[in-house]
C-alpha cells in the first residue's frame, strides 16, 4: 500500500510551480528495465534467443565486433562495447544536436571491443540503444508504441512514455541545477539521443504502478523475471541491479535501480 505520496520543492522555478505526485519527471536509466521487459516478452514470443548473436537482429551492426555479442551481453552490460555517453565532450556537444536512430548507432555506438563479451562488466547506454532498436526491429513499432502497447497500458501508466524535446508534456517537471551562484536552468540535452538507454519520462504514480504489475505474470512470467533479477557480474541483472542488504545476523535480497539525466535523478527499490 502506498505509505507517502508527495511532492517537494519546485517543478518549474520561473513560475512558482510546486512539485506533486502527479508531476513529470525524466527517469533517466530506469528506462533500461523497461526495454528489458519486452526484450523479455520477445524471448518468452520465440522472437528473440538471448544466447543468440546481437547481428541476428541488427544484420547492419559491424561484423567482426557484433558477431562476438549476444542478447544476454547487451542486458547485462558485459559486451564490451564502448558506451557513447563516454566519448570525450559528447554530452557538451555531439549529444545536443538531434539524430536519427541508425546515425547515432552507426556513429556512436560500434566502437572497437574493450574486452571480450561476458568476461567483464562496465556500465553501458550504447548497449540499451541497439536493445531499443532490436526492439524496433522485431515488433515492426516504434519503441514508444511497443512500451506503450506491451507495459504502460497493461499497468495503466497513463503519464509515463518516450520523451521528445518537441513534445507537449502535461506537468512536466524542469531541470535544474545549483552552484555557488544559486539555482540554474541545466544544459540542454537532446533527449531523443537517449532512446532506450534513459529517454523515458514517468511519474511517481507511474512507477508505482510498474512496481506492483512485476509481483504479477501480467507483463512477463516469474521465470523471465527470475533471469532479471539473477545478479551477474558486479551485481547486474536485466536493468536491474541486485545485492543482499545486511540486516542485523541476517540479509534482504534487494532488487534496484537508479536513473540521472540532466538533473534528472530517480531510484526504484
Amino acid at each position: 500500500e502506498v505509505i507517502l505520496k508527495k511532492g517537494y520543492g519546485f517543478a518549474n522555478m520561473e513560475y512558482d510551480i510546486q512539485n506533486e505526485p502527479k508531476t513529470v519527471f525524466r527517469i533517466g536509466s530506469i528506462t533500461k528495465q523497461f526495454v528489458a521487459a519486452v526484450i523479455m516478452q520477445l524471448v518468452e514470443e520465440c522472437k528473440i534467443n538471448l544466447d543468440e548473436k546481437m547481428t541476428a537482429y541488427l544484420p547492419n551492426y559491424r561484423k567482426d565486433t557484433g558477431d562476438k555479442v549476444t542478447v544476454f551481453h547487451l542486458l547485462n552490460h558485459t559486451s564490451g562495447i564502448p558506451s557513447y555517453t563516454g566519448i570525450p565532450k559528447v554530452w557538451s556537444d555531439s549529444l545536443r544536436l538531434k539524430y536519427s536512430l541508425d546515425y547515432l548507432i552507426d556513429n556512436f555506438c560500434q566502437g572497437d571491443l574493450e574486452f571480450e563479451p561476458g568476461k567483464e562488466y562496465s556500465y553501458n547506454n550504447s548497449g540499451y540503444v541497439l536493445l531499443g532498436k532490436i526492439v524496433e526491429v522485431i515488433t515492426g513499432q516504434s519503441l514508444a508504441d511497443a512500451l506503450e502497447e506491451r507495459i504502460f497500458k497493461p499497468a495503466g501508466m497513463v503519464n509515463s512514455g518516450i520523451d521528445d524535446e518537441r513534445k507537449i508534456i502535461k506537468n512536466r517537471a524542469s531541470g535544474y541545477e545549483r552552484n555557488f551562484d544559486g539555482f540554474r536552468r541545466t544544459d540542454f540535452f537532446n533527449i531523443t539521443n537517449a532512446f532506450g538507454a534513459g529517454a523515458m519520462y514517468s511519474t511517481v504514480e507511474d512507477l508505482y504502478l510498474w512496481d506492483r504489475i512485476l509481483y504479477t505474470e501480467k507483463i512477463i512470467s516469474d521465470e523471465s523475471k527470475e533471469k532479471m533479477f539473477t545478479p551477474y557480474l558486479s551485481g547486474y541483472g536485466f536493468g536491474w541491479g541486485i545485492l543482499n542488504f545486511a540486516m542485523g545476523d541476517d540479509s534482504i535480497k534487494v532488487v534496484s535501480r537508479g536513473g540521472g539525466l540532466n538533473r534528472f535523478n530517480t531510484r526504484i527499490t
